[in-house]
């Protein structure tokens, strides 16, 4: 019978994935994002006037409606705006990084042997400036799975097809 070791690993000789230079997402996906903004903005505006008309007994203030909308939309184009500049991305010869987060940031490292597929999502606004959200889903379930979003259409493919053919030779090895 072999002996059982289970040596403690030197921390400082571990690969520090804080130190890859990580990609940004496309500029585009800026005006994508603003958008959506607008779209949401919309309906937001909708449902205001409906409340501020069915409350009208009341006698509701006005500069507050308008006060609350615009403080609303200023807080959502200036967190996305920080949102967007602390995303980032990286294909290794073994994994994937993808970065984001405002308050509490969220680093993901995904080995090619844990992922299970792939797809490609081109939203409506997304297509108008050629600009793809690529999924990568895990063995790990949903904590594990990533979406990068604002990949140029053609990045993003290539991406895709890279990643298939890594898992396609996985399993031609038996791994």
């Amino acid at each position: 019978m072999q002996d059982f070791t289970n040596e403690n690993l030197d921390l400082s000789l571990l690969p520090k994935y804080e130190t890859v230079s990580l990609n940004e997402v496309d500029k585009k996906y800026w005006k994508v994002i603003l958008l959506n903004i607008v779209v949401f903005m919309v309906f937001l505006a909708l449902a205001a006037a409906f409340l501020f008309f069915l409350l009208k007994a009341l006698k509701p203030q006005p500069y507050l409606f308008i006060g609350g909308y615009v403080l609303i939309g200023i807080l959502l184009v200036v967190f996305y705006a920080i949102s967007v500049k602390k995303r980032g991305y990286a294909i290794r010869e073994k994994d994937v990084i993808y970065k984001s987060g405002i308050i509490s940031i969220s680093t993901s490292v995904i080995p090619f042997t844990r992922i299970q597929h792939i797809t490609l999502n081109e939203g409506v606004f997304s297509r108008m400036f050629q600009l793809a959200t690529l999924h990568i889903y895990t063995a790990g379930g949903i904590s594990g799975n990533i979406a990068i979003p604002g990949l140029p259409i053609e990045l993003a493919k290539s991406i895709k097809e890279e990643l298939t053919r890594q898992l396609n030779n996985q399993e031609a090895n038996g791994n």
